[in-house]
């Protein structure tokens, strides 16, 4: 995150609220696949708490500074990681001698549209150790954890997964990136950007989303809104605008696309300002993550990315992973008063089935527990709970896989 001087204004700020609307039953599996120890683990990783195994050798990425080989070794690493999702992956260097590392992944009904999730991968100091847990390891992490969970998925549009490299000496690397895109008129629907978004000290759930008046950057914004009440994720959010101009979502409103920040506590926001005391210091390193407020922040950001690529449907799905997973339609289907689903594991997973009513609400969980590969089968009974006539979705997913079928219950 770079520091400079700005000014907001605060529009408002939006308390956690249980407000059901309509709730697309595979956006909720996406946020449940999102994990804290995933997350986590990454962060070890990006801040040389494990060593990385790369072309280059095995070494401990103990900075990311542009000036530093540690930089060069994150490049390598975060390549193997995209690429290991099955994505397109590049390297696309510019003048300043940084490299952006991007993957792509091809939608199936507009491959010439893009949503980007973003997050810039350098850090400072510039000398000595400089970890950058939360600025900006926290963003990178969760980059890498959206790849982990949609590229199971199809989609309409295609997603770009993008870490920047020299965000911290002036958004080179972004600037670049945006530049080539209008040079050659892409197309691109939306930007998320995530810069510091797992540092709570106070444990208020505060994060701040950064908007201007450019294209429908405030309808993204409000997107982000809707999406934290609607499947209650617990932050409180601020809407600032005009925001800040000093991360890499500002590169892409200079070219007069779309795009949002999110990130902690920023700014002054009634007298709250809760900012990382240990950025850019040596010392902004993993032992001072928030981890619940870090996983609200991922959880947030990839839901709003799957709402904006457009899952495309439960069939599309299990094409992706037919030897994995499948989850067989139920029966009798209209049922009363109970029905049977049968699923088939090729592979021991912790394999979750939940169900949940036409306004995402969970009404029960009928298997949560490791299985052995196989085939399986239970029974959902609806003598025991008040429910009324409707559609009704059974959701089944192993961590990285999930599929969604609805049913139909008639009384």
């Amino acid at each position: 995150m770079r520091k400079i001087t700005f000014y907001f204004i605060l529009i408002l700020i939006v308390k956690n609220q249980i407000i059901f609307a309509q709730i697309n039953p595979a956006i909720t599996a996406i946020i449940n696949s999102v994990s804290i120890d995933s997350l986590y683990e990454n962060l070890n990783y990006l801040t040389g708490e494990k060593s990385v195994v790369i072309p280059s050798g095995t070494q401990f990425i103990l900075s990311r500074a542009y000036s530093n080989s540690g930089n060069f070794a994150a490049e390598e690493y975060l390549q193997l990681r995209l690429r290991k999702y099955g994505l397109e992956t590049s390297l696309q260097t510019f003048d300043a001698g940084g490299g952006n590392v991007l993957g792509k992944q091809r939608g199936i009904k507009k491959p010439n549209q893009s949503v980007i999730i973003c997050a810039h991968f350098d850090s400072r100091p510039y000398t000595g150790s400089a970890p950058g847990a939360d600025d900006n390891g926290s963003g990178t992490s969760a980059v890498l954890e959206a790849a982990r969970i949609l590229s199971k998925f199809q989609t309409d549009y295609s997603i770009v997964y993008a870490l920047w490299d020299n965000e911290e000496t002036g958004l080179n690397g972004s600037s670049f990136y945006a530049q080539q895109a209008f040079s050659n008129k892409d197309s691109i629907v939306a930007v998320i950007n995530m810069d510091m978004v797992a540092w709570d000290s106070n444990n208020d759930n505060l994060a701040e989303i950064h908007t201007r008046n450019v294209q429908n950057s405030n309808q993204i914004a409000g997107k982000m809104l809707n999406i934290n009440s609607d499947y209650g994720l617990g932050l409180n959010l601020a809407i600032i605008n005009p925001g800040t101009g000093a991360s890499d979502h500002a590169s892409f409103w200079n070219k007069n696309y779309s795009a949002v920040l999110l990130i902690e506590n920023y700014s002054n926001v009634n007298g709250m300002h809760d900012f990382n005391s240990y950025y850019h210091s040596s010392l902004d390193n993993i032992q001072h993550i928030n981890k619940i407020f870090f996983e609200k922040c991922a959880k947030l950001s990839i839901a709003t990315l799957a709402s904006y690529a457009v899952l495309q449907t439960t069939s599309s799905v299990e094409n992706i992973i037919p030897n994995e997973l499948t989850l067989y339609q139920n029966y009798p289907n209209p049922f009363n008063p109970s029905t049977v689903i049968n699923y088939k594991l090729s592979t021991a997973s912790f394999v979750t089935l939940k169900v949940h009513d036409s306004l995402g609400r969970e009404v029960t969980t009928l298997v949560n527990k490791y299985q052995q590969p196989g085939a399986y089968s239970t029974t959902f009974g609806t003598s025991h709970l008040t429910l009324s006539s409707g559609v009704y979705f059974y959701t089944l997913y192993t961590g990285e896989n999930l599929i969604v079928r609805k049913m139909v219950l008639t009384k």
